[in-house]
């Protein structure tokens, strides 16, 4: 077509120059002093300059033999004193370039040529390469128009394309009257001139109604009359059962985890070392250095029998993991572990009676040994609490 060679021809020239100028840059690289080259040319790049000449050069040669299986000698004489003529202008001016380009590219004051010089040389014959693909194509075409008398073949019109696969498949779900036999399916009755459809289920829907029936009958039977599955309330009462026995052979593991639940009481000099090390650091500001606290202090005294939240050992463990926010004191879970504030309230629980005369007064409850049970103090004593390191 007219338009396709004119823009081809564009084309060419365009590629052509680029490749005249090639030589140019390169003598003129290697006549100047040397610069910061303009790109980073590694040996990957050169391979693949170098793969891409011999891709273009294969398909040179592919297209020629084309070309050659296409056209014997009278066509080629006809083409050539045509409009494909032209074109054989530009064959001696590319194997003018050829050498051009070579000669310059091996100008180097060392006398070799350097990736960055082989770059470019590669650049300009891949160039050079693209042109010729150019000029075959063109030949090509003027070739086919000789032969057939045309310049395209005209394609055969394509047979009209049935519904797809997806429309099969739905049409096949739905059962969808097309809407020009719509009419035929219109019911008698009307409302305000509206009229309905008497469209037919959709199979899909029956065959979910189908299959919800069929699973209803093998529940009944399996689950009410053979009983090989069981019943919710059964299937619950031995997925409870399970987790208590994972729960209790997982505890059995944790042999140093120690809770609110399971904390004892212990008098080894090295848990009481370690819990009055554990005190000096974290409870003195508020209880004092002896835990007796005073009149100024803010937390209660740990060493009396009195007590805001239970004496027990499993009391103070509960009070200093969690604290006691509206009072001031805080959760201790997140900067001591479980094992460590075991031992502080051992050495807390260690201290009762060793209160001096300065001693804060008593706060809370009487906690007697050995029971839940506490007699709640005078109330002419009691002080109201803001924080208590031994029941954190």
């Amino acid at each position: 077509m007219p338009t396709d060679r004119t823009t081809l021809q564009t084309l060419s020239r365009a590629l052509l120059a680029l490749l005249a100028l090639a030589p140019l840059s390169l003598r003129a690289e290697t006549m100047a002093a040397p610069i910061k080259p303009l790109l980073q040319v590694d040996t990957n790049l050169i391979y693949a300059m170098l793969a891409l000449a011999v891709v273009q050069v294969i398909f040179i040669l592919a297209m020629a033999g084309i070309m050659r299986t296409m056209a014997g000698p009278g066509a080629w004489v006809k083409w050539l004193s045509g409009k494909g003529g032209k074109a054989a202008v530009l064959l001696p001016f590319l194997l003018l370039l050829a050498p051009e380009a070579n000669a310059q590219a091996y100008v180097d004051n060392s006398g070799t040529i350097t990736n960055y010089q082989l770059f470019w040389l590669l650049t300009g014959l891949n160039i050079f390469l693209f042109v010729i693909v150019l000029a075959q194509i063109s030949v090509l075409r003027g070739l086919t128009k000789v032969i057939t008398g045309s310049d395209l073949v005209e394609a055969a019109p394509e047979p009209p394309k049935g519904p797809s696969w997806l429309d099969k498949v739905m049409k096949g779900l739905t059962r969808q009257v097309p809407l020009e036999k719509e009419k035929d399916i219109l019911m008698h009755h009307e409302y305000d001139g509206i009229r309905e459809l008497d469209n037919v289920l959709p199979p899909w829907w029956l065959w979910l109604l189908y299959f919800t029936i069929a699973w209803s009958v093998v529940y009944l039977i399996n689950v009410h009359v053979i009983n090989v599955v069981p019943d919710q309330d059964t299937e619950y009462a031995q997925e409870m059962e399970q987790a208590r026995v994972d729960v209790a052979a997982y505890m059995a593991t944790q042999k140093t985890a120690v809770n609110e639940t399971n904390v004892t009481l212990m008098d080894d000099p090295s848990v009481l070392a370690s819990g009055k090390a554990i005190f000096t650091q974290y409870c003195t500001p508020c209880h004092g250095a002896d835990a007796a606290g005073s009149e100024t202090s803010v937390g209660p005294n740990l060493t009396d029998a009195y007590w805001l939240h239970g004496g027990d050992v499993k009391d103070v463990f509960k009070t200093v993991k969690y604290g006691v926010p509206e009072k001031g004191m805080i959760s201790w879970k997140a900067q001591i572990k479980p094992m460590e504030i075991a031992a502080v309230v051992n050495y807390i629980l260690s201290l009762k009676g060793t209160g001096g005369p300065a001693q804060k007064a008593p706060q809370g409850e009487l906690w007697k040994e050995g029971t839940n049970d506490a007699v709640p103090t005078d109330s002419t004593t009691t002080i109201a609490d803001t924080a208590r390191l031994a029941n954190n």
